[in-house]
């Protein structure tokens, strides 16, 4: 088992490191597989022993062997934290009753949701966009898997099915219209058309009432944030926090922990 949770997290420090390459490129308008790796500063192509997922790194003390300037900690941080969150979501998958192929198939789901919640985790860190070249493709992807993986788990019933998809549907409406009622009472000051898009995308993921857990999450993680920073006044009242991160990031947690979350607070409540 051991080299099992092994190749799942070199795997995962691999597709973190492409992650990586797709947050620079979509900054810089380019195609994700067009030429080799650059270093962002001096434009020197990487060799392949300076491309090594998170070695490369270390043996390079953190900085570029072209420029010696500095490699930002986004690049091992995507790329370890990528490795971990597949190894936990395998843990997470294979350790409950799933038929194989049903958890198969949830896995490489769930590697394909990790990874673009990553990448609109750090671009909306970075430059506080959320882009529609990630949001859409997600939304599609989303939601057709969804229902790739009902058929695969239970018996076909056409009425089951489209209560399926209509409840999935109705929870992206109402995360997203939350979002695009305040986007109109604000006039686009509260909040952006990314978060409208992310809500609905949010709502697919989740489903309900899953998506209310990422959505009170996502504020109380604002307010852990924002309180600090207004304290020592590094923020202002006025001032714009990544609002997707925030999403990103309570989305993930309510993936893996929604249910538990949920009941927590439910059993807080009528204590």
């Amino acid at each position: 088992m051991i080299l099992i949770y092994l190749c799942i997290f070199i795997f995962g420090l691999c597709i973190g490191s492409f992650l990586n390459v797709v947050i620079l490129r979509l900054r810089a308008g380019e195609k994700f597989v067009a030429g080799r790796s650059r270093c962002p500063k001096c434009k020197k192509e990487l060799s392949w022993s300076e491309n090594i997922p998170l070695l490369s790194f270390m043996m390079l003390k953190g900085k570029c062997r072209g420029c010696h300037q500095k490699i930002s900690w986004q690049y091992p941080l995507v790329e370890l934290i990528t490795g971990l969150l597949f190894v936990g979501s395998f843990i997470f998958i294979f350790y409950q009753n799933f038929s194989f192929v049903y958890a198969i198939a949830l896995l490489l789901y769930y590697f394909f949701i990790i990874s673009f919640l990553i990448i609109i985790f750090v671009y909306d860190l970075k430059y506080y966009l959320i882009l529609d070249k990630i949001i859409l493709p997600a939304i599609i992807f989303v939601f057709v898997a969804q229902g790739f993986l009902w058929l695969i788990k239970n018996d076909f019933s056409f009425s089951l099915f489209i209560n399926y998809y209509s409840l999935l549907i109705f929870s992206a409406i109402i995360i997203s219209g939350f979002f695009l009622s305040q986007y109109l009472i604000s006039k686009g000051r509260w909040m952006g058309g990314g978060d409208i898009r992310l809500g609905f995308l949010m709502g697919l993921i989740l489903g309900w009432p899953n998506c209310l857990v990422a959505l009170s999450l996502a504020y109380v993680l604002g307010l852990i944030v924002a309180m600090p920073l207004l304290i020592f006044g590094k923020k202002k009242m006025s001032s714009r926090i990544p609002f997707g991160t925030l999403l990103s990031l309570a989305t993930l947690s309510s993936l893996f922990w929604g249910t538990e979350i949920l009941n927590w607070y439910l059993n807080m409540l009528y204590v």
